[in-house]
């Protein structure tokens, strides 16, 4: 028994050599080690929505959102540019797009808030659709999954992907 406790000693310790690179003593700037946001040239981070943004976020929280085609906008007096998503069999989000927060919030007091609820209320018996509001974005999702309506909430409500400072 004791034997066996030495070999496997010995078997440890000429593993312990690590063919691992040397540690460098030089740290690269935050800045550069930090991405917030899509990388892609084509999606820029300019402190805006934009459909790709908007899609990268979705994504990143796990939820694979499809545009819908077939789909049209339910709320007809919404002047934002629409984009219609799927998650999952039966959730849908209505987005509107805007080129500043000062139309968004102009535009959303056409919306009959009394058949929406904010992020963080309970649904109710009515289904009622999730509105979201941030930055140049009005989201209407339709869903009765609460988890699914909180991480599509938390994702567009954490806002738009921020230009890196120079």
């Amino acid at each position: 028994m004791r034997a066996r406790g030495v070999v496997l000693l010995v078997a440890l310790a000429s593993c312990e050599k690590s063919n691992a690179p040397a540690v460098s003593n030089t740290s690269t700037k935050p800045e550069q080690a930090a991405v917030a946001g899509p990388v892609d040239s084509k999606c820029p981070a300019t402190g805006k929505w934009a459909e790709c943004s908007v899609m990268y976020r979705l994504e990143r929280a796990g939820l694979a959102p499809r545009i819908d085609s077939t789909a049209t906008p339910m709320e007809k007096e919404l002047t934002g540019r629409p984009l219609l998503l799927k998650i999952g069999l039966t959730a849908s989000l209505e987005l509107y797009l805007y080129p500043d927060s000062t139309a968004r919030v102009a535009d959303a007091k056409k919306l009959d808030r009394t058949k929406l609820l904010g992020p963080g209320a309970a649904l109710t018996i009515n289904r009622e659709r999730l509105l979201i509001e941030n930055a140049n974005l009005i989201g209407l999702f339709t869903s009765i999954n609460e988890h699914q309506r909180e991480r599509v909430a938390d994702a567009l409500t954490a806002g738009p992907p921020q230009a890196s400072a120079p």
